[in-house]
C-alpha cells in the first residue's frame, strides 16, 4: 500500500507542472550561435592589461592574472561590439531556424535571470553574454553574444617605475588578447 501511495505521489509531482502550463524541470535553455549562413556578421576586438613584474610590490599582478584580464576584456569588447547588430537584425525567423537546426525551439519568454547567468552555449564559447530581446523587426527573440578567443601575446619592457628583485632590471609585462563574437539565439528544449 505504501509503495502504491509513493508511486502516485511521484506521478502527481511530475504531472503538476504540466497541468499548469509550467515547463518541466528537465527543460533547459541554450544560447545557439548563428552560423554565417543564418546571419553573416561577427565582431573582432582587442583587450589589454599590464603590470609590473616581480614579487615584492603589492601592486604587482601575476602574469596569469594579466593574461586573464586581457582575455576577458577582449571577449567583453567583442560581445559588446556585436550586440547592436544582433538586437536590431536577428529576426524571429532567423532565430527559429537556428533553434530548429539543433532540435530546439526559440525561447520567447522574458527571463531576467539570464542577465546574471546566461544559458549554456551551443557550440561552446569562451564567454557568453545575454544581450536582451530583439528590437523592432527583431522583436520576439531573446539574444546572446558568444565570444571566442583568437590569440594572446605578452611582452616585457624595461620600466624604471617598477620595483626590481635582486639585481634584475625592473620590467613591466604587457598582455594583448583578441577575440571574436557572433550573435546567438536563446533556445529551449521542446
Amino acid at each position: 500500500m505504501r509503495v502504491g501511495s509513493l508511486a502516485l505521489t511521484v506521478v502527481a509531482l511530475y504531472a503538476a507542472p504540466l497541468a499548469y502550463g509550467i515547463r518541466s524541470a528537465f527543460a533547459a535553455d541554450f544560447c545557439v550561435e548563428l552560423t554565417a549562413a543564418e546571419f553573416n556578421h561577427r565582431a573582432e576586438r582587442r583587450g589589454d592589461d599590464n603590470a609590473c613584474a616581480g614579487s615584492d610590490s603589492p601592486d604587482i599582478k601575476a602574469v596569469s592574472d594579466i593574461k586573464a584580464l586581457a582575455r576577458d576584456r577582449a571577449r567583453d569588447n567583442a560581445n559588446n561590439a556585436i550586440a547592436s547588430q544582433c538586437l536590431n537584425n536577428v529576426t524571429p525567423g532567423i532565430g527559429q531556424r537556428a533553434c530548429t537546426r539543433v532540435n530546439l525551439v526559440a525561447n520567447t519568454s522574458a527571463d531576467s535571470s539570464w542577465a546574471g547567468s546566461p544559458p549554456a552555449p551551443k557550440p561552446g564559447a569562451d564567454k557568453v553574454k545575454y544581450i536582451g530581446p530583439g528590437i523592432g523587426s527583431a522583436a520576439g527573440v531573446n539574444l546572446c553574444a558568444m565570444a571566442h578567443d583568437i590569440r594572446l601575446r605578452t611582452r616585457n619592457v624595461v620600466d624604471a617605475h617598477c620595483p626590481h628583485d635582486g639585481g634584475l632590471l625592473p620590467h613591466r609585462t604587457f598582455a594583448a588578447a583578441r577575440a571574436w563574437a557572433r550573435c546567438a539565439v536563446i533556445c529551449r528544449t521542446p
